[in-house]
């Protein structure tokens, strides 16, 4: 379970917002394990009323992603996206120190992850991303496109250099991570390789581009008392091809009904299963990179160090047979739609 080691003072943190919000007089706040990226918090004001607070280091302005959000919810009538409050300055992000700070209307309910889920869930849900997709990506300014980049590469290479390093103090899930990544080097440098090569191969396609959540896995919808569905967190909101968010929804028994569902709301959509490819090993990558991180680099405590350790070997060794099946899947899948 997360854990709050963020070092973020949260009695600074709610006279910030009580400064530069007008949501009433926050007197409490909670911590909320939930999420692997940032810190979120529960804030209660004088009047009983909750609301939902994130807190993320990252060197990324999410202000382009979060203003496109809060247009599309009002201007563009697409309620089921969660919009960020505006701070009384007009922002959607405000600074606390190193991180950006914003703030959400309080969903009173679970996410789908937290549930279980239902075929009722996934028609729901396919209507949603159809719409979602159909966006006209003019009425949007500032999202950045997809390069087909491989941004984890740096950073799995700098855990490869390290394993060559005698350290006497690694922590035991450390020494854990250090021997199963010596053992997968030669596979992960093959695999980072033949991401340059998608990358070149993806580029020179012909593909469609869409508004794009980037990551609406089943904890990013949140289904409310009153059985609605909403979509949240969006700080890999960009402009890229449907694929980049439909893979997110092929793991299950309902992807045939999450397809047939889809393809009736958006008639004309193509589906590349190259494209799938590439983000099946991005996703994997990125696990590999963000745990693998977190246990050579982090100070995060035996706690998060087990967590991450934990996270990290369903990825490495790569599940190279796992996409195949996934991929052969979405074709038979494909075909029958």
């Amino acid at each position: 379970m997360k854990v709050d080691n963020s070092t973020i003072h949260r009695l600074d943190l709610v006279a910030l917002i009580n400064q530069l919000y007008d949501i009433g007089e926050g007197v409490e706040i909670d911590f909320i394990p939930k999420g692997e990226e940032g810190y979120c918090y529960s804030l209660k004001n004088k009047a009983g009323e909750l609301y939902f607070v994130k807190a993320i280091k990252t060197d990324k302005d999410l202000s382009k992603e979060l203003s496109a959000i809060h247009y599309l919810h009002f201007h563009g009538k697409k309620t089921y996206l969660l919009p960020p409050i505006l701070s009384k300055s007009g922002d959607v992000v405000v600074h606390f120190g190193p991180y950006q700070v914003s703030i959400f209307p309080y969903i009173k309910g679970k996410s789908i992850y937290e549930n279980k889920l239902t075929l009722a869930d996934t028609v729901k849900i396919a209507k949603m991303m159809a719409d979602f997709h159909r966006i006209d990506i003019h009425k949007i300014e500032g999202l950045s496109y997809e390069q087909f980049s491989n941004p984890f590469e740096k950073n799995i290479q700098k855990i490869l250099q390290t394993i060559e390093v005698y350290d006497e103090e690694a922590h035991t899930y450390r020494q854990q991570a250090k021997e199963l990544f010596a053992k997968e080097q030669d596979d992960l440098r093959l695999t980072l390789n033949r991401m340059k090569k998608m990358q070149n191969h993806l580029q020179a396609l012909p593909l469609n581009y869409s508004i794009t959540h980037g990551d609406p896995n089943y904890a990013n919808i949140m289904r409310d008392e009153k059985g609605l569905l909403h979509l949240i967190d969006f700080g890999e909101l960009a402009l890229g091809p449907i694929e980049r968010d439909v893979m997110a929804f092929t793991g299950n028994d309902f992807f045939h009904s999450f397809l047939l569902e889809y393809v009736k709301h958006y008639h004309d959509v193509e589906f590349h299963i190259e494209v799938f490819e590439f983000y099946f090993y991005r996703w994997a990558l990125q696990e590999i990179s963000d745990y693998g991180s977190q246990l050579f680099f982090g100070s995060l405590g035996e706690e998060e160090n087990e967590h991450a350790w934990n996270e990290l070997q369903p990825y490495l060794p790569i599940p190279h047979i796992d996409i195949v099946k996934s991929l052969n899947n979405i074709k038979k899948e494909l075909v029958r739609c």
